[in-house]
């Protein structure tokens, strides 16, 4: 179970974050999503249509990292691994040593170097597996700020994953995160609330989420709305909040980058 010291750091993190969120609205539109740093569009939704540079720190998208990767090989030829082509934003080469990358990074207090540490844990390649070192990490990613962080320690609490099961902390933690706009904390949300039987405030929570550009709270708006618990002007709206925001992120690189990806999961 969690330790007296981390539990002390878990409720000043969130008596701090509801202070600083008391006067945002839980049902607000999402704020306009971070920009890939190269081609300045607002970056995809999706965890696979981005990457994270452990070289620099930044996130760029796959359409900025696949359109860098196609100049190298056009004057390099085809490398044999992927480590091998420069990154797209600092034109580093990825190091072998991926979690000296992260520490490095989080000595400069970088909030998702921190989230990476703690996938790493949960995972346990290259370093001890622990989900203890996991919440810690994620705590660190929270206190410096980053929305998503939020999230994965409400699901901590939700789950009892290190903490003790406590499903009105989760609910703070996720609530934090959505005024944060962290789309997948409106998802949560969502679930959260449909499972108590709240479904109309999980519409609601979903509708944002989807507005914001997210597919896959879209298509649970589509089966409510099938079954009569969504209006059809409704559906239309956040249809159409959904499709603008989808533009807003789309760009010739990023549907190459996907369709390259595509080709590579489905070459067997």
């Amino acid at each position: 179970m969690v330790s007296l010291e981390l539990e002390a750091r878990l409720d000043t993190l969130l008596a701090t974050a509801q202070a600083e969120t008391a006067d945002i609205d839980l049902f607000a539109p999402i704020a306009e999503r971070e920009e890939c740093p190269i081609c300045l569009i607002p970056l995809p939704v999706k965890d696979n249509e981005i990457v994270f540079k452990l070289c620099c720190g930044k996130t760029i998208c796959n359409g900025c990292a696949f359109k860098h990767m196609m100049t190298d090989i056009n004057k390099k030829g085809p490398s044999h691994t992927w480590d091998d082509y420069k990154c797209a934003f600092c034109c580093q080469v990825k190091g072998t040593n991926t979690i000296k990358a992260m520490k490095k990074l989080m000595k400069k207090n970088n909030p998702k170097a921190f989230m990476q540490m703690a996938n790493a844990h949960v995972s346990g390649n290259d370093i001890i597996q622990s989900d203890t070192k996991s919440l810690e990490m994620r705590i660190c990613a929270a206190e410096l700020g980053l929305a998503n962080a939020f999230d994965h320690i409400g699901y901590s609490y939700e789950e009892g994953i290190v903490v003790e099961q406590d499903y009105s902390k989760a609910l703070e933690f996720y609530e934090i995160g959505a005024k944060k706009s962290s789309v997948q904390a409106h998802r949560f949300l969502a679930r959260f609330h449909v499972r108590n039987g709240n479904d109309q405030i999980g519409i609601k929570h979903l509708k944002i989420a989807a507005s914001a550009g997210d597919k896959q709270s879209m298509n649970m708006l589509m089966i409510y709305y099938k079954d009569d618990l969504l209006s059809k002007e409704e559906l239309a709206q956040t249809l159409r909040a959904f499709q603008t925001s989808n533009d807003a992120m789309k760009s010739k690189d990023r549907d190459e980058a996907k369709a390259m990806f595509d080709r590579y999961k489905n070459r067997d």
